[in-house]
């Protein structure tokens, strides 16, 4: 399971390093809520979703980032369908030296019938360009 997961998040990097935001945006369920900071931001359709990726995917781009590689750090046990997905986001330049990495933990759901999952929830423990979220309008989770 973790090698097809690792196929499906490396698909989502390669989307969002070729500018192909709207990729990502469809293997989401809305609304999404992404956690960051300890802070709420609810994206309730693609668009908004798309125009946040691009703050984030500027940013990469900005810091020279040319490659981002998941590595699954754990998966939590499925249970009808969803689970929970801990990532660590290498963030690489062109000659490949480490740049930074985000640490993010899924909500994700497989529906047997899907080639895919869908992403439910998005927290960001550590985000590499903290800047793009301090931009962003977040909302008070507690």
């Amino acid at each position: 399971m973790t090698q097809s997961l690792t196929q499906f998040l490396t698909s989502l990097s390669h989307a969002f390093c070729t500018d192909r935001l709207e990729y990502l945006a469809q293997h989401v369920t809305y609304p999404l809520p992404l956690y960051t900071r300890g802070e709420l931001l609810v994206f309730g359709a693609p668009t908004a979703l798309i125009e946040a990726l691009g703050m984030y995917r500027k940013a990469a781009h900005d810091a020279d980032i040319e490659k981002i590689v998941p590595r699954v750090i754990a998966t939590g046990i499925p249970h009808k369908g969803y689970s929970n997905l801990w990532v660590e986001w290498d963030h690489f330049d062109a000659s490949d030296n480490l740049i930074c990495t985000s640490q993010v933990r899924y909500a994700i759901f497989h529906d047997k019938m899907a080639l895919h999952p869908k992403i439910e929830m998005v927290d960001y423990t550590s985000m590499a360009f903290p800047e793009v979220s301090e931009s962003l309008p977040l909302l008070q989770s507690a």
